[in-house]
């Protein structure tokens, strides 16, 4: 996790390059695996047979819920995205696709439609996109409290089916837990009931792994740690450690076996490249042998304790703290003065934040809002370096007050 520069400088990355790095860099065992696949196939079209393909499959079925089946390989999270919206507007033969606010799924002109925030200045407005409020944007109307936020947003995800019809929506978008938006799981209560919902409607319910999947959130894949069920899964950042480029949604057995029966016309010239698919093999073993998730959810324990102890330490800077395993955020409060006025904004005090964290070697990921610093350093972070980072936290934090 330690980032080295040209002039000799050193900087430890407390957001594993955007969530991506959950095995730690610089493992020569992993080049030697590329090496060795450049060897017996450097590069095939997607629409080929390959061994290494088939291989990644059935490593994918050893650590996946068991109703989750057939793969379809891609290069990144949006693409990956785009198939699964293709997949399920093709099995159902609707358009919708309902997603929540805040939330984050990808960089495409497309996939930014089902992005919970604005479109770019030169983005093209989709008129099948819908979206409903996330819990992070009801969390404040529920009085800070979590679980009643989710009860919020379940509402309004069935307000907005009614509005346009629940027979219009193909599908569904989730972050188990939303990582941009702060580190925000879903609750077990709204992860089922979105569930009954899809189900009761027709609806395809895909949850987007890009982020949670492969360990992020103490468990393989972060629906298991919300209690989600969902008719696919989306991956990529994880899935290879970040050594290789590789996406992939991976159907439930149903609907996997339509698609393999009519065919999905979709994919990129280097989707399910063989090296990346290497680099994932390479990881899932990585992850399996040296027991990494495992290691992800009790060392995201001592992180998380860390940072309680620092909100009791600052009750009027930090708001809250939250996330599941290495997948954590601090939220910061907006300051007042001694007659009450603003003194600061969340998002004035969490950038002086990450400026002090710097200049003491620390780099932190804010949330897409700026009002707090998340956390999602590769599993094999230390406690040694966790006591630094509560200690630089702990400084800079005082110095705010």
């Amino acid at each position: 996790m330690t980032v080295s520069f040209a002039d000799g400088r050193t900087i430890r990355d407390w957001g594993g390059q955007f969530y991506v790095n959950n095995i730690g860099t610089g493992r020569a065992g992993m080049g030697r695996h590329l090496a060795a696949q450049t060897r017996v196939m450097s590069w095939v079209s997607p629409a080929d047979f390959a061994a290494v393909r088939l291989a990644l499959t059935d490593d994918l079925r050893s650590i996946l819920p068991r109703h989750l089946t057939t793969p379809h390989f891609s290069v990144s999270g949006s693409d990956a995205l785009e198939a699964a919206i293709r997949a399920a507007r093709k099995v159902t033969r609707r358009r919708r696709v309902l997603s929540l606010t805040q939330s984050y799924h990808g960089d495409t002109m497309t996939i930014e439609n089902v992005c919970g925030g604005t479109l770019m200045p030169y983005g093209d407005r989709r008129p099948w996109a819908a979206h409903a409020r996330s819990p992070v944007d009801l969390w404040e109307a529920a009085g800070r409290d979590w679980p009643r936020a989710c009860e919020l947003c379940l509402e309004d995800v069935d307000r907005v089916l009614r509005i346009h019809g629940p027979k219009s929506f193909a599908a569904l978008i989730v972050e188990p837990a939303m990582a941009g938006a702060g580190a925000i799981p879903l609750s077990r209560r709204l992860a089922r009931e979105l569930r009954a919902l899809c189900d009761r409607h027709g609806i395809k319910l895909i949850a987007d792994e890009v982020v949670t999947g492969f360990g992020r959130t103490g468990r393989w894949f972060g629906s298991q740690t919300v209690g989600l069920v969902p008719d696919a899964m989306v991956f990529a950042k994880g899935l290879t450690g970040g050594y290789a480029p590789l996406g992939a949604v991976v159907f439930e057995r149903g609907w996997g076996q339509e698609l393999r029966r009519t065919g999905l016309n979709h994919g990129l010239t280097f989707a399910g490249h063989p090296l990346g698919c290497a680099a994932a093999r390479a990881t899932i073993r990585i992850l399996k042998r040296e027991k990494l998730v495992e290691r992800c959810a009790s060392i995201g324990r001592l992180l998380r304790d860390g940072l309680e102890s620092l909100r009791a330490r600052h009750p009027g800077l930090v708001a809250d703290v939250r996330g599941e395993g290495l997948l954590l955020g601090l939220q910061l409060d907006g300051a007042r003065t001694g007659r009450g006025r603003p003194g600061g904004s969340a998002a004035e005090r969490a950038g002086r934040l990450v400026a002090a964290a710097r200049i003491a070697g620390e780099q932190l990921l804010p949330f897409t809002d700026g009002s707090g610093v998340l956390f999602a350093p590769p599993f094999t972070v230390t406690r040694r370096q966790i006591d630094r980072l509560l200690a630089v936290l702990h400084r800079s934090l005082s110095r705010l007050a």
